[in-house]
Parts: C-alpha cells; structure tokens; sequence
C-alpha cells in the first residue's frame, strides 16, 4: 500500500538581493509516499504541485521529493524544480525538523531556499495553517494497494 496527501503550506520569502522587499508565496504538493519493503531509516516521495512565489511564478507546476527520515536527526526535505515568470529554472530546498519537544510548530513550519542553479535567490518561511488547512488535508489521505 502506499499512501497519497496533498499539503498546501504559505508563508513569505526575499529575495538574497532585497531582505527588506518581503513577499508572499504559496505552495500546494501532492505526495506519493511509498510504502516501505522492511525496515527503513528513511523513505523518499514523489511530490508535484504548484508553487507562487509573488512576482517570481504564479502557480507554476513542480516536480521533485520528499524524503522523510525516521532516526535521529529527524527531517522532512522538500526538493523540487519550478519555472519562473521569465522560464528560469530554479530549485527550492527546505526541511521541516520535526521535534517533540515543540511537536505542532516543527510539523508545520518548513524553512528553505530558492537556488538558480547553485546560487541561493531567495530565502523562504513556509507554515501549515492548521485552522484553515486540516479538514483538507485530512479528506486528502488515501491509501492505494500497490501492484
């Protein structure tokens, strides 16, 4: 069986050159989340969807992974590709660094970067609404017998 969601997260980024020029930004992914064969410290994900970066792209489709790593240190990476307004393609990278210590912010913040090939353009704050987005994301969960 794996086991398929949709997450929407919002939040603000800036870009590296203009800290100061704060924007907003909105991603929604749908993750296909295999499940694993045995025992397994990490499992990866097949995530697609769409991202809105204010005046950086507007609800341009992704493609990329998620990878959740179950030992110690705990994360959650988000890795996708997008095009940008101007047919740049970049790539985001964030973690959620899920903790029980402070379990409802650590599952719903994620923190990233968007990379123009190797160089960091922007720094992203990304949160899961749980008020707004939970009923959501609850109907989303459907588990698919595998072949």
């Amino acid at each position: 069986m794996s086991l398929h969601y949709t997450e929407t997260l919002r939040g603000s980024y800036f870009l590296v050159e203009t800290p100061d020029d704060v924007r907003t930004c909105e991603i929604s992914v749908s993750v296909r989340l295999p499940r694993p064969k045995g025992i397994v410290h990490e499992v990866d994900a097949e995530m697609t969807g769409s991202a809105s970066f204010d005046r950086l792209s507007d609800h341009a489709p992704i493609q990329g992974l998620l990878r959740m790593r179950w030992i110690r240190p705990r994360r959650v990476d988000y890795e996708f590709v997008f095009t940008a307004q101007d047919g740049r393609t970049l790539l985001f990278r964030g973690a959620k660094h899920p903790s029980l210590l402070r379990p409802l912010y650590t599952a719903t913040t994620l923190w990233g970067t968007v990379h123009e090939g190797e160089r960091a353009i922007a720094m992203v704050s990304l949160h899961f609404d749980l008020r707004r987005d939970l009923v959501a994301f609850l109907q989303s969960l459907d588990r698919q017998r595998g072949e």
